[in-house]
Order: structure tokens, then C-alpha cells, then sequence
């Protein structure tokens, strides 16, 4: 995982390893960010708008619900769950799982941190996760690597030091309760698999490194192209006195031509055409730049069809990141109990809105021909900037209380003295 993610940010890519035995050959080692691409792509397309969390408001009285609500919107602006959603989602999708772990601040709050996978162990019988451990290094006082362990169940914390080739308990940290009633390690997987999203294709990508490098090399070879003398006799001190001066002097039957390698332009071109398909095909990316989805004559229709293997894609990964949400608050619900703050996990819901360019004039037209068919709950919840359908519920019966519905008068109704309205 670690690899995964080195490669992710551009190091450890195998071409930046190639030797060459002949070191005075020309060895350009090009990297093409196709890891980087196909990761950011889903990831802005599925996490670039926040996921939007509301609670299930037939379940609770109104002031109760205000106060739940509120406790919910807190714990997300307190630990900036926007942006611990978009990095989860990124580290998931490149290592293949993510982790997230719960904690209590000093000052008594929920507090949640992303934890990179390869610093986590999760201990599983029958689907449901017993015990997570967390490791990672730190320096000692001799400034030595050492490693410490966090042991978590369903009750408390242990912690572990290693000292030599053991793992003992730290003798400067004792086993506390985490004040959860669940293991508050917290499991994220990409896939049942637990593959990334590049995973599949690496092979395509180096190749497709290679072969520019190659290309590359080729170009710099000419530029440092062999030159052949035909009919003149030339020695080094005449080829260093033509380098310096750009000319030589030859006689009438002499002749100076460059030697040159024969390429196929047109099945270099291919092959590069047809490994960047691949990529992107294989990888249920979008190549944006490709004239079959960016060109002019595309529509909006045409193009939802060519995003639909990347619609795929972001819908598993939202399908198994609310698995995960779903143990997230269980875990956070069981400390708010605690607190008589009792919000029942199962009434937390959430919403994953794709970050696309919105047609406004599309949306209006959606919106007034399915008033009356749907509620004003369910069509709001379908319109993609809007983040807050409580919210913007609240806005609408502000404006109503502030008007005068006209439908609500009898045939003869006094508004201000002097007037009168008259139905029909």
C-alpha cells in the first residue's frame, strides 16, 4: 500500500529506475501522472461536492430534533468532515481501504482522524470487526525508530512499545477506556478486493512511459546523429575543429552525410493511441481531451453515456464508503448515549451528489414539472447545489409566513381598511 501510494505521488514509478549499459546512450525517464488522474478524477467527481448528512426528522419531536441536528452539524464543522471525507475517499481509492479512528479530545469532544491504511490492522470474526490495531513509528530519546501499538476492543485502548524484537505494554501509557461501546477503528474498503483503482492498469502505464521515453531518446539520438564521410580522410582534430566552427572543407568527390535511423512515426503514434485507450477504459476513467468526448459535436446526452463506467465506479465506492459512515455513527451514537444524547444511528442518512457542471435551465424545467408529484422534500433533495434541504425548507416557509395566500381568503376579506378583495 505504501508503493500504491508512493506511485500515486509520482515515486517508485519503474521507469525512473531503468539503466541503460551504455551511459553515454540518452535514457529519458518521462512519467505520465495516469495513477494521478484516474484517482483525482473519481475522487472530484464523487467527493468534489460534500456529502450532504441529515437525520431522519419523523423520528423525533421538533424541538428534540433541532438539538440533534445541531449536535450533528457541530461534530462535522469541529472536525472539518468535508475535507476528512475527500482524503478518506482519495487514500481508499488508491490503497484499496482506508481507515478512521474516533477519539475524546481533552475537552470532552467526538473527535475523528483519517489513519493511513498501512498503520492499521483489523481483526474480523463472522463480518464484524473485534479488534483494530494501530501502529506507527516514533523516535526515542536516542533517536532511534520504535514502534508503538494501539490495541483497540470494545471497551478500551491498550498501548504497546517495542523494545528490541517484543512488543510489551508501555509502562508510560495505561490501558484507559476510549469511552466507545465499539472497536472505534473504523474500516473503509474500495472494493471487496481491496484493490485500488490503478492497480489493474500499471502495466499499461509503464509501458506507456516507456514507450515515450523511448521516443524521446530517439529524438535526442538524432540531434546527436552519426555523421559518415565518404571520399575524405578526417581525424578527431578536424571533427572537434567542425563541431566549434559548424563547417568542413572537402574536395569535389568527398562527401559528409548524417546516419540516421528509419522509425515508423505512424505505428509509434498508434501504439501510443491504443495504450492511452486501454488506460482509460480499463481504469473506468474519462480521457477528457478526447475528441469523442470533448468535441463539438457531442451533447450532453451522448457524454452521460460516456461517463458510465465512471458513474459505475463512483457508485460501488459510495455503496462501500456508507458502509463504513454506517459504522461511524454506530461508533459516535454510542458516546453521545452516554451523554443522554440519544440519536439513534440507523436514522442518520446521507447523500452523495456528483460534481458536474449543472444546467440550470434543465433543473427549473425538472423541478416545475414535477411540483405536485413529488414533495417539496424529494425535490429539493434532486436539485444538486443544494447542500441543506432543511434548510431551504425553513427559507420557503419564511417567505410563505411573509405573504398573503389569497387562497386562504373568503369571498369577501378585509386586508387594510378602506380595501377589499373580492374573489371572482
Amino acid at each position: 500500500m505504501i508503493g500504491l501510494y508512493n506511485r500515486y505521488n509520482g515515486e517508485g514509478i519503474p521507469i525512473q529506475s531503468r539503466v541503460i549499459k551504455d551511459p553515454k546512450k540518452p535514457n529519458n525517464k518521462l512519467v505520465h501522472d495516469y495513477r494521478g488522474y484516474i484517482i483525482d478524477q473519481v475522487v472530484g467527481y464523487l467527493f468534489g461536492k460534500p456529502i450532504v448528512y441529515q437525520i431522519d426528522k419523523r423520528s423525533y419531536e421538533d424541538s428534540q430534533y433541532k438539538i440533534l441536528k445541531d449536535k450533528l452539524s457541530d461534530f462535522h464543522v469541529l472536525n472539518a468532515i468535508e475535507d476528512l471525507d475527500a482524503e478518506l475517499g482519495k487514500i481508499m481509492s488508491i490503497c484499496g481501504y482506508a481507515s478512521r479512528l474516533l477519539y475524546i479530545d481533552p475537552d470532552g469532544n467526538e473527535r475523528v482522524m483519517n489513519v493511513f491504511p498501512w498503520e492499521t490492522v483489523f481483526i474480523e470474526q463472522k463480518g464484524i470487526i473485534t479488534n483494530g490495531i494501530r501502529y506507527y513509528t516514533v523516535k526515542d530519546s536516542q533517536d532511534k525508530d520504535v514502534i508503538k501499538v494501539e490495541w483497540y476492543d470494545d471497551e478500551n485502548v491498550s498501548f504497546y512499545t517495542q523494545i528490541n524484537d517484543a512488543f510489551v505494554l508501555d509502562p508510560n501509557e495505561k490501558t484507559i477506556p476510549h469511552l466507545f461501546k465499539f472497536v472505534p477503528l473504523i474500516l473503509f474498503s474500495n472494493n471487496d478486493e481491496e484493490k485500488g483503482d490503478f492497480e489493474k492498469v500499471e502495466t499499461l502505464i509503464d509501458a506507456y512511459d516507456k514507450i515515450r521515453s523511448d521516443s524521446t531518446n530517439e529524438i535526442e539520438t538524432f540531434a546527436n546523429a552519426y555523421m559518415g564521410f565518404k571520399g575524405v580522410q578526417i581525424d578527431e582534430e578536424t571533427i572537434e575543429k567542425m563541431k566549434q566552427t559548424g563547417g568542413i572543407e572537402i574536395d569535389e568527390n568527398g562527401d559528409v552525410f548524417f546516419i540516421t535511423k528509419n522509425i515508423n512515426d505512424t505505428f509509434v503514434e498508434n501504439n501510443k493511441k491504443t495504450l492511452n485507450e486501454d488506460i482509460h477504459k480499463f481504469s473506468a476513467s474519462v480521457d477528457m481531451t478526447d475528441e469523442k468526448f470533448s468535441g463539438s459535436g457531442q451533447t450532453g446526452e451522448s457524454r452521460k453515456w460516456k461517463m458510465l463506467a465512471l458513474e459505475n465506479k463512483a457508485g460501488k465506492k459510495a455503496l462501500k464508503f456508507s458502509k463504513g459512515l454506517r459504522q461511524q455513527f454506530k461508533v459516535l451514537c454510542s458516546a453521545w448515549e452516554r451523554k443522554n444524547i440519544n440519536l439513534n444511528y440507523l436514522n442518520i442518512f446521507w447523500e452523495f451528489k456528483r460534481n458536474v457542471p449543472i444546467d440550470l435551465l434543465y433543473i427549473g424545467d425538472y423541478a416545475s414539472k414535477m411540483k405536485g408529484i413529488h414533495s417539496d422534500r424529494t425535490l429539493l433533495s434532486n436539485i444538486p447545489y443544494i447542500d441543506d434541504v432543511d434548510y431551504e425548507l425553513e427559507l420557503m416557509q419564511q417567505e410563505r409566513e411573509g405573504s398573503i395566500d389569497l387562497d386562504d381568503f373568503d369571498d369577501e376579506t378585509k386586508i387594510e381598511e378602506g380595501e377589499t378583495i373580492t374573489n371572482g
